[in-house]
Protein backbone atom coordinates (compact mmCIF):
# COMPACT_ATOMS: atom_id res chain seq x y z
CA UNK A 1 0.00 0.00 0.00
CA UNK A 2 1.37 3.31 -0.64
CA UNK A 3 0.68 6.88 1.67
CA UNK A 4 -1.07 9.35 -0.43
CA UNK A 5 -1.16 13.16 0.13
CA UNK A 6 -4.01 15.09 -1.54
CA UNK A 7 -4.84 18.72 -2.02
CA UNK A 8 -8.17 20.02 -1.93
CA UNK A 9 -9.49 23.14 -2.53
CA UNK A 10 -12.65 25.21 -3.07
CA UNK A 11 -13.55 29.04 -3.69
CA UNK A 12 -17.57 28.56 -4.72
CA UNK A 13 -19.82 27.20 -2.03
CA UNK A 14 -16.67 26.10 -0.91
CA UNK A 15 -17.15 24.34 2.54
CA UNK A 16 -20.39 22.36 0.95
CA UNK A 17 -18.33 21.47 -2.11
CA UNK A 18 -15.51 20.34 0.53
CA UNK A 19 -17.71 18.49 2.58
CA UNK A 20 -19.51 16.62 -0.22
CA UNK A 21 -15.92 15.92 -2.29
CA UNK A 22 -14.65 14.20 0.87
CA UNK A 23 -17.40 12.40 1.32
CA UNK A 24 -17.05 11.31 -2.56
CA UNK A 25 -13.34 10.89 -1.87
CA UNK A 26 -14.46 8.64 0.83
CA UNK A 27 -16.51 6.55 -1.02
CA UNK A 28 -14.04 5.64 -3.43
CA UNK A 29 -10.76 5.50 -1.72
CA UNK A 30 -9.46 4.99 1.50
CA UNK A 31 -9.24 7.54 3.66
CA UNK A 32 -6.87 7.94 6.50
CA UNK A 33 -6.56 11.43 7.87
CA UNK A 34 -7.79 14.89 7.52
CA UNK A 35 -6.22 18.12 7.70
CA UNK A 36 -7.50 21.14 9.51
CA UNK A 37 -9.38 23.43 6.81
CA UNK A 38 -7.69 26.48 6.21
CA UNK A 39 -8.47 30.25 4.64
CA UNK A 40 -6.71 31.98 2.20
CA UNK A 41 -6.83 35.27 -0.48
CA UNK A 42 -7.23 33.71 -4.10
CA UNK A 43 -4.11 33.12 -5.97
CA UNK A 44 -3.45 34.61 -9.71
CA UNK A 45 -6.90 36.38 -9.69
CA UNK A 46 -9.52 38.30 -8.36
CA UNK A 47 -12.03 35.97 -6.44
CA UNK A 48 -13.04 34.66 -3.58
CA UNK A 49 -11.23 33.34 -0.78
CA UNK A 50 -10.46 29.58 -0.65
CA UNK A 51 -10.53 26.82 1.28
CA UNK A 52 -8.06 24.26 0.95
CA UNK A 53 -7.01 21.26 2.97
CA UNK A 54 -5.37 18.13 2.81
CA UNK A 55 -6.10 14.43 2.76
CA UNK A 56 -3.98 11.31 3.30
CA UNK A 57 -5.40 8.13 1.72
CA UNK A 58 -3.60 4.93 1.58
CA UNK A 59 -3.50 2.99 -2.13
CA UNK A 60 -2.99 -0.15 -3.42
CA UNK A 61 0.23 -0.61 -5.03
CA UNK A 62 -0.81 -1.67 -8.17
CA UNK A 63 -2.38 1.95 -8.89
CA UNK A 64 -0.84 4.14 -11.01
CA UNK A 65 -0.47 8.05 -10.60
CA UNK A 66 -2.00 8.60 -14.12
CA UNK A 67 -4.80 6.59 -12.83
CA UNK A 68 -5.70 8.24 -9.45
CA UNK A 69 -4.60 11.58 -11.47
CA UNK A 70 -7.83 10.45 -13.99
CA UNK A 71 -10.04 9.50 -11.29
CA UNK A 72 -9.48 12.70 -9.75
CA UNK A 73 -10.29 14.92 -12.78
CA UNK A 74 -13.78 12.83 -12.88
CA UNK A 75 -14.47 13.74 -9.42
CA UNK A 76 -13.52 17.41 -10.27
CA UNK A 77 -15.67 17.57 -13.66
CA UNK A 78 -18.63 15.82 -11.56
CA UNK A 79 -17.93 18.74 -9.30
CA UNK A 80 -18.52 21.05 -12.51
CA UNK A 81 -15.03 21.66 -13.81
CA UNK A 82 -14.13 22.20 -17.42
CA UNK A 83 -11.77 20.08 -18.71
CA UNK A 84 -10.48 23.50 -20.29
CA UNK A 85 -10.39 24.96 -16.79
CA UNK A 86 -7.97 28.34 -16.79
CA UNK A 87 -5.16 27.38 -14.10
CA UNK A 88 -6.25 30.23 -12.10
CA UNK A 89 -9.59 30.48 -11.94
CA UNK A 90 -12.55 29.86 -9.39
CA UNK A 91 -13.45 26.25 -8.48
CA UNK A 92 -16.31 24.20 -7.13
CA UNK A 93 -13.39 21.36 -6.69
CA UNK A 94 -10.00 21.24 -7.31
CA UNK A 95 -7.83 18.17 -6.40
CA UNK A 96 -4.15 17.57 -6.72
CA UNK A 97 -1.97 15.15 -6.05
CA UNK A 98 0.61 16.23 -3.98
CA UNK A 99 2.62 13.25 -2.63
CA UNK A 100 2.31 9.63 -4.34
CA UNK A 101 4.47 8.05 -1.60
CA UNK A 102 8.06 7.95 -2.52
CA UNK A 103 7.34 8.90 -6.13
CA UNK A 104 9.48 11.57 -7.91
CA UNK A 105 8.60 12.37 -11.84
CA UNK A 106 6.66 13.78 -14.47
CA UNK A 107 3.67 11.75 -15.83
CA UNK A 108 0.97 12.30 -18.42
CA UNK A 109 -2.99 11.69 -18.94
CA UNK A 110 -4.67 12.35 -22.18
CA UNK A 111 -5.83 15.56 -20.25
CA UNK A 112 -3.05 16.69 -18.06
CA UNK A 113 0.56 17.21 -17.16
CA UNK A 114 1.93 16.81 -13.12
CA UNK A 115 5.18 16.29 -11.61
CA UNK A 116 5.39 14.62 -8.13
CA UNK A 117 5.87 15.43 -5.85
CA UNK A 118 4.00 18.54 -6.50
CA UNK A 119 5.77 21.89 -6.16
CA UNK A 120 2.97 23.60 -4.26
CA UNK A 121 4.32 22.09 -1.27
CA UNK A 122 7.22 23.99 -0.70
CA UNK A 123 5.81 27.02 -2.52
CA UNK A 124 2.48 28.01 -0.84
CA UNK A 125 0.97 27.73 3.08
CA UNK A 126 -2.34 26.74 1.76
CA UNK A 127 -0.61 23.16 1.11
CA UNK A 128 2.34 23.05 3.10
CA UNK A 129 0.12 24.21 6.50
CA UNK A 130 -2.16 21.40 6.50
CA UNK A 131 0.11 18.74 5.07
CA UNK A 132 2.17 19.70 7.94
CA UNK A 133 -0.66 19.44 10.18
CA UNK A 134 -1.02 15.50 9.52
CA UNK A 135 2.33 15.11 8.30
CA UNK A 136 4.89 16.83 10.75
CA UNK A 137 7.53 14.49 10.20
CA UNK A 138 7.11 13.86 6.49
CA UNK A 139 10.19 13.51 4.27
CA UNK A 140 10.15 14.90 0.51
CA UNK A 141 11.29 12.06 -1.75
CA UNK A 142 12.65 15.03 -4.01
CA UNK A 143 14.87 16.88 -2.14
CA UNK A 144 15.43 13.84 1.11
CA UNK A 145 14.68 16.39 3.47
CA UNK A 146 11.67 16.99 6.33
CA UNK A 147 9.53 19.06 4.67
CA UNK A 148 8.74 21.14 7.94
CA UNK A 149 12.29 22.80 6.68
CA UNK A 150 9.97 24.71 4.00
CA UNK A 151 8.43 26.97 6.28
CA UNK A 152 10.72 29.71 5.65
CA UNK A 153 9.47 29.73 2.22
CA UNK A 154 5.69 30.61 3.22
CA UNK A 155 6.27 32.43 6.64
CA UNK A 156 4.48 36.27 4.97
CA UNK A 157 1.73 34.16 3.64
CA UNK A 158 -2.11 34.74 4.81
CA UNK A 159 -3.60 31.58 5.89
CA UNK A 160 -6.49 31.74 8.44
CA UNK A 161 -7.72 28.32 10.11
CA UNK A 162 -11.70 27.73 9.38
CA UNK A 163 -13.96 27.06 12.24
CA UNK A 164 -16.19 24.27 11.51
Amino acid sequence: MKRVFLGLGSNLNAEENLAAGIQRLASELTLINESPWYRSPALGFDGPEFINLVLEIQVDDALSPERLSQQLKQIEMDFGRAPDAMKYSSRHLDIDILLFGDVVGEFATDSSRFILPREDIWKYAFVLTPLLDIAPDLICPKHQQSLSEFKGNIQDQSLALVEK
